[in-house]
């Protein structure tokens, strides 16, 4: 079995595996615990009119979302349009 070079930047290991099948290279490595890291969020209080809070409590059920959820994809999806206009 073949061993797996030291890659000294993601491209280069990109470029290697382009050209190479990990069929001759499985047995070069070993079992890995994955762990997942949530950022950690703030919390903020913003007041809204509670009609407002009724028409997005509602659209986010027609969604399968809890509101709080809805919120915070609008607000990322107005940053990232924000962020590209900007640019």
């Amino acid at each position: 079995m073949k061993k797996i070079p030291k890659f000294k930047t993601d491209k280069e290991a990109a470029l290697f595996w382009q050209t190479h099948t990990f069929e001759n290279y499985f047995k070069d490595t070993k079992e890995s615990e994955i762990v997942f890291v949530k950022k950690p969020k703030k919390t903020i209080a913003i007041r809204l009119d509670p009609e407002d809070i009724k028409t997005v409590e509602h659209l986010a059920e027609r969604k399968g979302l809890n509101y709080t959820s809805l919120l915070r994809m609008w607000i990322k999806e107005h940053l990232a349009k924000e962020a590209e206009h900007r640019a």
